[in-house]
């Protein structure tokens, strides 16, 4: 599996691909589409040929473009402890921001029990783990060979190490399902052995 950061602003969104792309994940800013198109153009990627969107949480820098790449034909694959998020992030945008609001009829909404089966279906290998502690809503997506994409998931070193402390829970869940190489929403790539 390839794996191809088309990020800018500071947020990282990667496209997963073999011969051809498979899934987004995550969704840029709002009204910030045709930077989002040069920087896929740059990585020799069409939007059109990107099936499927998977967004980390529902936020404006993760998800502001997320009924924008609908209209490119992009399908949407909610978790269904996302659901009732999507319509939260309409609220914090302003008229200027020019967010579109996400279609809620023509999502693919799934469990996580479902999500392995689902992604199989895509030729990906892995599947979607709650991880709550930047946000309620929060996902990881772990792959089979160890690749998690954590989006704004806070790093394990920088809470006190409550094992109580959800942030903390979040990672353990991210090493039972054996995630090793961290693909962040912001920053860069990093190993979670050792950390």
């Amino acid at each position: 599996m390839n794996i191809v950061n088309v990020g800018y602003a500071s947020t990282n969104y990667y496209v997963l691909a073999t011969d051809r792309p498979h899934l987004l994940i995550d969704a840029g800013w709002p009204n910030t589409l045709p930077q989002f198109q040069h920087t896929c153009k740059r990585a020799g990627i069409k939007l059109s040929t990107i099936p499927y969107l998977l967004v980390t949480h529902y936020h404006p820098d993760h998800a502001g473009l997320a009924q924008d790449l609908k209209q490119f034909g992009l399908q949407l694959i909610v978790l269904e402890t996302q659901k009732q998020s999507i319509p939260l992030l309409q609220r914090h945008m302003k008229p200027q921001d020019h967010y579109s609001d996400i279609d809620m009829t023509d999502n693919l909404i799934v469990t996580a029990e479902e999500s392995r089966s689902v992604l199989q279906g895509i030729d990906i290998l892995g599947e979607t783990v709650s991880t709550p502690g930047h946000s309620d809503d929060s996902l990881t997506l772990v792959l089979d060979t160890g690749e998690a994409f954590t989006g704004d998931l806070t790093p394990p070193w920088a809470t006190m190490g409550d094992p109580l402390d959800p942030v903390q829970q979040s990672w353990a869940k991210i090493r039972a399902h054996n995630g090793t190489i961290i693909y962040p929403g912001h920053g860069p790539v990093w190993s979670l052995k050792g950390a």
